[in-house]
């Protein structure tokens, strides 16, 4: 299942070339067929093929790493493998927003879409003045004979040497990358087909594609209804990040947040990065 380099670098360089669509008139061209010709040039089926590819060689490095007692592992050609411990917690959400109410934290800190209404949809009106500009995403859906054309075999597990699986770790990060670029491109040319904007939904070939309204999000800043904060406080959830980031500053204490959450687990997750990448995620956190 691995790719040849030779092989595999040709494809991706044809696959950018092919799929450059910054000069394509995306008004006037149908989403149905774009994805038509996306599927038959075999560039979603690459796609597939270099995600399973990514999957395999994750688990052939992890085996390499497993035993160690060492978290963090510099691997050769700028990639660093990891584990990272990851706390989950229960959280007492009603308790914490009166806490964050009480200190002036609530709306800064909450975040709340129509999705936290699936069980009360009355309220809907009431968060209706407060709600941000709707956001879309296109949704392809495959029939059998779509299916079957992107279909790919069950590949086996690899065996190769670290220093190996390092080498084609790193040439399958690049075409993963520029291929799940090329996707997202297509997807933004599909996202401003007129015809799939006015019916929502375009049938071809393979399948179809269509556009779906993400949930609506609210600008919980600026809910300053005494009813609608009430309902803040039942139905809203604090954005874990910026609330340790308000804990790491000073400005909540962290033994009256600990009070409002309980430990349930520590999961140890496995990645492999980009080392650029990691002191991006490294600053981020600290900054």
């Amino acid at each position: 299942m691995l790719i040849p380099l030779e092989v595999a670098g040709v494809r991706c360089v044809r696959m950018a070339d092919a799929l450059s669509l910054d000069h394509v008139d995306s008004i006037n061209q149908n989403a149905g067929r774009l994805m038509e010709e996306f599927i038959e040039s075999g560039f979603y089926k690459r796609l597939k093929i270099l995600s399973h590819e990514k999957d395999l060689l994750n688990r052939n490095i992890y085996q390499h790493l497993k035993d160690h007692e060492t978290k963090r592992h510099e691997i050769g050609n700028n990639l660093v493998a990891k584990f990272i411990p990851v706390k989950k917690f229960n959280y007492d959400y009603l308790g914490l927003n009166e806490y964050l109410y009480d200190r002036g934290l609530l709306q800064k800190l909450t975040k709340l879409s129509s999705s936290d209404f699936q069980k009360n949809p009355d309220l809907l009106e009431l968060f209706k003045p407060y709600s941000q500009k709707p956001n879309y995403y296109i949704k392809p859906s495959f029939n059998k004979a779509g299916r079957e054309f992107v279909r790919v075999e069950e590949p086996p597990e690899i065996e190769l040497d670290l220093e190996e699986a390092s080498i084609r770790k790193r040439a399958n990060w690049l075409w993963l990358r520029a291929a799940e670029g090329e996707y997202e491109a297509l997807k933004k040319q599909m996202e401003r087909c007129q015809q799939l904007f006015l019916i929502g939904k375009i049938k071809h070939k393979f399948g179809s594609v269509a556009r779906i309204q993400k949930p609506i999000v609210y600008n919980c800043r600026k809910i300053t209804d005494e009813q609608a904060i009430n309902k803040l406080i039942e139905y809203g959830k604090p954005d874990i990040g910026r609330l340790m980031h308000y804990m790491m500053k000073g400005f909540i204490s962290k033994s009256e947040l600990e009070s409002f959450r309980q430990l349930t687990d520590i999961k140890l997750n496995f990645v492999i990065l980009d080392m650029e990448e990691e002191a991006r995620m490294m600053k981020s956190i600290y900054h």
